[in-house]
């Protein structure tokens, strides 16, 4: 698991699997971004809809507190996921420097049960 604070991104993270793959974890945005940051993450989860090798991206906002939002996303692989993380706005996201800290956990999915 990573945990990043003091304005650090996911830059030290487990290794990605190069197969098939989810990742789940929480993102701790700065109060006075966090609108913003939901604004960006309403258009990522729109263009991820389109990105090959997304099979699942989601993103919510917590109830309790607003300036953490919570994510599940499955990739074919790591090559989507490094894909999606070289889009502009996901570069922008990293730089605009909107998120004081990333938790995030790499794992493989459970397959579903053969009847």
């Amino acid at each position: 698991m990573t945990d990043l604070d003091h304005g650090e991104f996911l830059t030290e993270q487990p290794p990605i699997p190069e197969e098939e793959f989810v990742v789940f974890g929480t993102v701790h945005a700065y109060p006075e971004h966090a609108d913003a940051l939901e604004a960006v993450y309403a258009e990522t989860t729109r263009l991820a809809e389109f990105e090959p090798g997304t099979i699942y991206y989601c993103l919510a906002r917590d109830v309790n507190d607003p300036n953490i939002f919570h994510f599940y996303e499955r990739y074919t692989g790591k090559k989507a996921f490094d894909d999606h993380n070289s889009q502009p706005i996901i570069q922008k996201l990293v730089k605009d420097k909107l998120m004081k800290g990333v938790k995030a956990k790499f794992m493989k999915a459970i397959a579903p049960a053969s009847v």
